[in-house]
Order: C-alpha cells, then structure tokens, then sequence
C-alpha cells in the first residue's frame, strides 16, 4: 500500500499551485527558453548534461527519448517505510526499466534536499507540482538552477510536455517526433472508439476512480485535471467531476449513494504493466462501505492512475478494455 499512499500524497499537494520567476541563466547561444505547464518562463542549457529528475512522469518522458544518461539524481523519500528509499516513489518495474536505486535519490520528503542539488553540480531540474513553491525558489534564486515544471491537467497536456522537453534536448527530437507521433494517435484511436459508443447510443458508464482513500471517502480527481481526462478516454462517465477541489476527496457517502457501475482502485498488484513479486493493495476491502458498492471493481497499477505521462496515455486500449471487454 505504500506506493498508493505516497502516489496519492503526492497529487493532494499538486493542488497547491504556483508561479515563480526563476532567475535562470541569461539567454545565449547556448541556451533554449521554453514555457512550462505553470506558464513560467524558463531559459536553460541546451542539452545538459546533468539533470535531476523530481517526479516519476518527468522521468517517464526523459526515459523515452533517450536521455536517461543526462540524470544524476532522482526526488524520494528516504524514510523506512515498508520498502525504502527508491521503491517508496518509483514501483518496481520503473527501478528495473529505468535503471534506478537507491544511490540515485534526492531526499525530497517531507521538504527537497537542495543542497544536494546544488552540490550535484545540476544543470537542469524536471519535475511537478509536487515540488514545493519554496524549494523551486531556492533552486533557481539562491542556486540559480532553472527548474521545469511538468503539470499537463490533460492527456493532451503529455505530449505537450514532451515537446517542452525536447525542445531542451534537441539531440532528442528525432525521438520525440516519433514519440508524439505515436502518442497522438493512441489519442486519436481514442477518441475515434468513445466517439462510435455514443454515436451508437451507448450511455457510457459511471467510473470512480481513486488513487488514495480513508475513513472520509476516496480521493479522486474532478473537471479539469488529466484524471478526469483519463476517464473520459476511456469511455466513462466520472462521477468525482463535480467535486469542488481538483485533487481531492468523494464523501463515501456520495460514492454509496451514487453506485459508480466501475470503481478503478489503485494498486501495485500484479498485472501486466508490472513486474513479479509485487503484492496486491489488500487494504481496499477496508476502505468505506467496500463492500456495499455494487459496481465491478478493479485494482490497477498505482502509475497508470497518479502519473500524468506517456504511458498513461500508451495504456489507454488496456484501459478502455477493463471498462468495454472485447
């Protein structure tokens, strides 16, 4: 359950939005300005070389277009919880695909190691609303390191971040171009797939889909956030949509009376987007009234639920399958 606690943490506190001028490097010719998903304004090197990695959807879109060997740092929490330093923010599969451990990481938990950062000799910081407000200002006015923050509150926004991304990294664009290219038409065949249910008549069904809980309701994610996106890609009808914080918490009472047809749960049991060994979230029979929703529910892989990024997009005929087997 640990990676579901962290995961669903983490999104509570992205609600937290913010925006800082950062005083990045003066802009010359070997620097690129791009304007990240908070609407910041950041000048940074062109094809660093030393980048830190703060958030595991950054780290996504920096594996896939072949920049892992620019990452000298990753963001977790070091506490000693059930599994430890790296595995209490990236699952396992990530560790192993993304060739991750423990000398990798930056404690980031309960507030970023910035000194570490800095001491990196960091030319780059990728990362999401889940780094605090005050640790960018100390990266970029006391370290002067420009920070990127990734925070697409669609699906659309994802390939939006990985052209942002390779914009930095022009050594990376033929790999982004086909990326993007594919991401968009994972999109599209999407898009095209709810399109024919409702022209056919089909009532999409009701989905809950929660990545976190507790003895008040089930975290979920409201209009405006790549959450609800998601669901609405898949084919399904968010019943969370009206709740008045983006990233927050359904009564449980709301769920019971509102029956969602599908409850999608966060887990890091076994499936096919994850490695062996890994066990399921058992503690969901514990979450309120479990037991008397009626609708068909399914554990999925904490990642493909928290982490706005391309293989939530890559996953979306898994995910449209759960909802509408064929």
């Amino acid at each position: 359950m640990v990676i579901v606690v962290v995961a669903g943490a983490s999104i509570a506190g992205a609600a937290a939005y913010y925006t800082l001028n950062p005083r990045a490097p003066s802009a010359g010719p070997h620097t690129v300005t791009v304007v990240d998903d908070l609407g910041r304004t950041v000048t940074a090197p062109i094809n660093p070389t030393r980048v830190v990695v703060l958030a595991p959807s950054a780290m996504d879109i920096v594996y896939r277009l072949g920049l892992r060997a620019d990452v000298v740092g990753v963001g977790c929490d070091p506490s000693p919880l059930e599994a430890g330093g790296i595995l209490n923010v990236y699952s396992t599969n990530q560790t192993v695909r993304w060739g991750l451990n423990n000398s990798d990481c930056i404690a980031d938990y309960p507030s970023l190691d910035t000194e570490t950062v800095a001491n990196l000799s960091t030319q780059l910081v990728i990362t999401s609303t889940i780094t605090s407000a005050q640790d960018v200002e100390t990266l970029t006015q006391t370290y002067g390191i420009p920070v990127v923050i990734l925070a697409p509150n669609t699906l659309e926004g994802i390939v939006g971040d990985v052209r942002i991304v390779s914009t930095i990294f022009p050594e990376a664009t033929t790999t982004a171009n086909a990326l993007e290219s594919n991401l968009e038409a994972t999109l599209q065949n999407a898009s095209a797939f709810v399109q024919n249910l409702t022209g056919s008549g089909v009532t999409l069904p009701s989905v809950l889909l929660s990545y976190y809980y507790d003895s008040g309701g089930y975290y979920s994610y409201s209009q405006g956030t790549f959450g609800s996106s998601l669901i609405s890609f898949m084919g399904g009808n968010n019943i969370a949509g009206t709740i008045p914080v983006q990233y927050g918490e359904v009564n449980a009472t709301y769920v019971l009376d509102h029956q969602p047809e599908f409850i999608l749960y966060a887990t890091s049991g076994t499936n096919t987007y994850l490695t062996s060994g890994e066990n399921n979230a058992t503690a969901w029979a514990f979450a309120p009234y479990w037991n008397q929703l009626n609708g068909t529910k399914i554990g999925i892989d904490v990642t493909l639920l928290s982490e706005p990024d391309p293989t939530m997009i890559l996953a979306l005929p898994y995910l449209e399958s759960l909802l509408y087997p064929r």
